[in-house]
């Protein structure tokens, strides 16, 4: 299975005027479909809250079931971490 690669900076500002590491479904001006790594399902999670330096803590499964997210494995290791 491919994995999702995160966009160029330049095209995440001008597809979501949120700069790339800042975008997120929750109140954005636009509907985006909503993808969760399936490592994240029953934890809680920190996620961007569209702005640099700001985070929102989540109970994962209530942001999958309220955006109607699709779980998929969409996650890459970091170098040296086992998978």
């Amino acid at each position: 299975m491919n994995k999702l690669p995160l966009p160029e900076p330049e095209l995440a500002l001008a597809a979501t005027g949120y700069e790339r590491g800042t975008i997120v479904p929750i109140g954005s001006a636009h509907e985006w479909p909503v993808f969760a790594d399936e490592q994240i399902v029953g934890r809680r999670v920190a996620m961007g809250a569209g702005a640099h330096g700001y985070s929102l803590f989540v109970d994962a499964d209530d942001l999958i079931a309220a955006y109607g997210a699709t779980v998929a494995d969409i996650s890459q290791p970091v170098d040296g971490a086992a998978g």
